[in-house]
């Protein structure tokens, strides 16, 4: 049964990276397809639309429609939506192509996206720019030079480069051969199956932006870098188990909950001494910090403060003891520290659902705790010469006594 739906191909990527080039680059090369742009920029004037209007030689300008004054990853996602409907309701294109503006995230706009039905997003594209790289990471050091905005930079390079199905590695021209593996190696461990692409000027075959059917949310979403290393985890924690064959049941934490409305973290694990995979010729290396004792909201919070700068990024879900029902989500890209809510844990239900669910699902019976439950801490931490234990110390003093 032939796919009506119309394809989108999003653009993500930081100011400056090259998303307006690769942009012109499908547009004066359509290859068939009649294509119709949704331009973002944050600001009363709308930059970009005038660069694609003039560079792309485009005449008829009811193909790019701009958004302004706002960011569609937060307060503009209905009216993009609403521009993709009406645009696909013309009849005058086959395919849609979104640049956001370069301080989007990604995932809520593909989350937008997937709500239309009459579209289906085709590919998410992240640009990067190799020399920015080089110079933000300092080699592997840190992901940003100290004298730009390092919060949402720094936040945001790890959320385009994680949440996307092709990633350009931009301007390779400006950095060396070494400097480029050294990209590499960190983009490979933040996101080890993306497809990527080194240009330079955006130069890229046109079938590798639109047409592709490369885009999958759930795919995508689960072979970010930290969630590999969770499934490392516990597999290596399952090939010490005499009983083998453990499975992961992770908790939805990000919102893509399709429709699910209640939501518990069925997650379950080994108690498991695990120091971290080696790291690999630049430095690079990752560990799993995992215990069955809540943070201290107050302890954690000192420690935040002063984060160590070589964390690339980290991720994954905690309990605090003032707290004890909610799961919370812990995130950091960088020294940007962000924690949220991702539900009740399972042992905070009443007594009945509880013993369902762990009728339901032996494994999670076998491993329950019967202080805690499911309740945990457990982080992937990413980073360059991570000293693993001091770090684990250094959490291990945040915990409630």
């Amino acid at each position: 049964m032939n796919d009506k739906r119309i394809p989108i191909t999003l653009l993500c990527g930081y100011l400056g990276a090259g998303k307006t080039t690769l942009l012109n680059r499908v547009l004066t090369n359509q290859k068939g397809y009649k294509v119709a742009v949704i331009v973002n920029d944050i600001g009363e004037v709308n930059v970009d639309e005038r660069l694609i209007s003039k560079e792309a030689k485009i005449e008829d300008s009811s193909s790019i429609v701009p958004l302004t004054n706002g960011c569609i990853c937060c307060t503009l996602k209905s009216d993009m939506v609403n521009q993709i409907e009406s645009l696909m309701k013309t009849g005058k294109f086959d395919y849609i192509m979104i640049e956001a503006s370069g301080v989007c995230e990604p995932m809520p706009i593909a989350q937008a996206i997937e709500t239309i039905e009459i579209g289906k997003l085709d590919n998410v594209v992240g640009v990067v720019d190799a020399s920015r790289l080089v110079d933000e990471f300092d080699e592997g050091k840190a992901l940003l030079k100290k004298d730009i905005d390092e919060e949402d930079i720094e936040s945001l390079l790890i959320q385009q480069i994680e949440f996307c199905s092709t990633l350009i590695v931009n301007k390779k021209d400006l950095v060396t051969d070494e400097q480029l593996k050294m990209v590499r190696a960190v983009i490979n461990k933040i996101q080890p199956t993306v497809k990527v692409i080194e240009t330079t000027r955006c130069e890229v075959p046109v079938e590798e932006i639109i047409g592709t059917n490369r885009f999958d949310f759930e795919d995508v979403y689960a072979s970010a870098g930290w969630v590999k290393e969770l499934e490392a985890h516990d597999a290596e924690e399952n090939d010490d188990d005499d009983d083998d064959h453990d499975e992961e049941h992770h908790h939805d934490d990000h919102e893509h909950h399709h429709d699910h409305e209640h939501h518990h973290d069925h997650e379950h694990h080994h108690e498991h001494k695990h120091e971290g995979e080696s790291e690999d010729e630049y430095g690079i290396g990752s560990f799993v910090y995992y215990r069955r004792k809540p943070f201290d909201r107050q302890k954690l919070d000192e420690y935040a403060s002063h984060w160590p700068k070589n964390i690339i990024r980290s991720k994954g879900v905690i309990w605090f003891a003032d707290e004890e029902d909610m799961a919370v989500v812990l995130e950091t890209s960088g020294r940007n520290i962000q924690a949220g809510y991702s539900g009740n844990w399972l042992a905070s239900c009443p007594p009945a659902e509880i013993e369902q669910v762990l009728k339901e699902d032996p494994q999670m019976k076998k491993d329950w705790d019967e202080k805690v439950g499911d309740r945990m801490i457990k982080l992937v931490i990413i980073g360059r010469h991570l000293d693993k234990e001091q770090i684990s110390k250094d959490l291990d003093n945040c915990l409630a006594k």
